[in-house]
């Protein structure tokens, strides 16, 4: 009888113990700071990837869009961005931009090229690779949406890669790879605003008023 007893209040014990591990588990991920970056990747019926994310930065929509369309420095803010330039344009307008960037999938490498067609139509800008080189299908668009504190960045991209791997390696990778570009670009867009801030100077003190 003894024995059980002290077994049951064992088990409360523990239970006590799991319950407060838990309650500091929460209380922890409520204190920390809420990812910038929002982001979901699903995969659709047809077999292809499809990435969807935002980030809000407090910033104008000038700056945002003059590092979206900043093509041929993006290596310099986007490490996994081996290459990017532009080569030439369409013939209704739209830019081409050739783009080489570096995926990771647990100890695997894996470098992929596409020859973008760009075209930017107001808050919206759509690419899609016309070279099928690496992809049966690579397709999205970047949107920005002014608000009253700043930008609402908005990513689309429709994935489907010629190469084949795993399903969980290849979303486990497209996720990485998504967040790492939604986050750098952000942290370009942070930079520009500031040093655009700290370009204008002190704001000049207002003479008194004659007495």
């Amino acid at each position: 009888m003894g024995d059980d007893r002290a077994a049951v209040r064992g088990l409360r014990r523990g239970a006590a113990a799991l319950a407060a591990l838990l309650a500091l588990a929460a209380a922890a991920r409520a204190a920390a700071p809420p990812d910038p970056v929002q982001l979901r990747l699903v995969r659709r019926a047809d077999r292809q990837y499809e990435v969807q994310g935002l980030f809000f930065v407090p910033a104008s929509t000038a700056t945002a869009w003059d590092v979206l369309t900043d093509y041929e420095r993006i290596p310099r803010f986007v490490p996994a961005m081996r290459q990017s330039r532009v080569v030439g344009a369409a013939p209704d307008g739209a830019e081409l931009v050739e783009q080489v960037a570096i995926g990771r999938a647990l100890f695997l490498r894996k470098s992929a090229r596409v020859l973008l067609e760009v075209r930017r139509d107001g808050d919206r800008l759509d690419f899609r690779d016309v070279s099928r080189e690496d992809f049966d299908d690579y397709r999205g668009r970047w949107e920005v949406q002014n608000t009253v504190a700043g930008s609402l960045v908005v990513y689309r991209l429709v994935a489907d890669p010629k190469f084949f791997a795993p399903s969980f390696l290849m979303r486990g990778a497209l996720r990485r790879s998504a967040r790492d570009l939604l986050a750098r670009v952000r942290a370009e867009i942070l930079r520009r605003a500031r040093g655009k801030v700290l370009a204008q100077g002190p704001v000049p003190a207002m003479d008194a008023p004659p007495r």
